[in-house]
């Protein structure tokens, strides 16, 4: 079981999400754009918020500044690795995708990025949320989003979404990462930033 829970935690781990995100809403909507735009997006964001990270990962282990794992427990370890990927996100929304058309990708990247400086903030403050959970609470919005738009079924893609954030919380609460209280606040964070911008699209 906790071999599971750690694939889990790998898998959807949160520099992982935005290429995983990316993946799934360029599938529900392949029909909307030609295959070059749905490949060169998702390899950018596959560049810049996976591979980018993780060398600045073993850059700033060699250094001595970080000493966890991938996983990063240590509060004060994990603000650096979120600065970075606040500006990366911000750098592919409004620099590298200037020119395209996938706006709801982008508005779900400008909340993710609004979710990260607030658990940046709180990192700041000592405060460690669930980033797993916070991350993929952010895409939940987008995901639905694009049901009412495109005319999908949110009865398989709801439930769907649901199962994978139960499985994700329940692994980060089997490897002892994080206490109740932190996994429904990560949760809040990453939501709430993402309804209210779809909401007012």
């Amino acid at each position: 079981m906790k071999q599971t829970a750690k694939i889990i935690s790998l898998i959807f781990h949160p520099v992982l999400i935005p290429t995983i995100i990316t993946g799934c809403f360029y599938l529900l909507n392949a029909d909307f754009f030609i295959p070059l735009e749905r490949h060169v997006a998702t390899a950018q964001v596959f560049l810049m918020t996976f591979l980018l990270p993780v060398c600045m990962y073993y850059f700033l282990k060699s250094l001595g500044l970080l000493q966890s794992s991938v996983m990063i427990n240590e509060v004060r370890e994990r603000t650096s690795p979120m600065f970075l990927n606040i500006l990366i996100v911000n750098i592919l929304v409004f620099k590298v995708w200037s020119n395209i058309a996938n706006t709801s990708l982008k508005v779900f990247f400008i909340a993710y990025s609004i979710t990260y400086f607030i658990l940046f903030c709180s990192a700041l403050l000592k405060r460690k949320y669930s980033v797993h959970v916070a991350g993929f609470c952010s895409a939940i919005p987008l995901l639905v989003n694009q049901t009412t738009v495109y005319y999908l079924n949110p009865f398989i893609i709801l439930p769907l979404l649901l199962i994978v954030l139960g499985l994700i919380a329940s692994a980060r609460l089997y490897l002892n990462a994080h206490t109740n209280v932190e996994i429904i606040l990560g949760a809040i964070i990453g939501f709430i930033p993402s309804f209210i911008l779809f909401y007012n699209m």
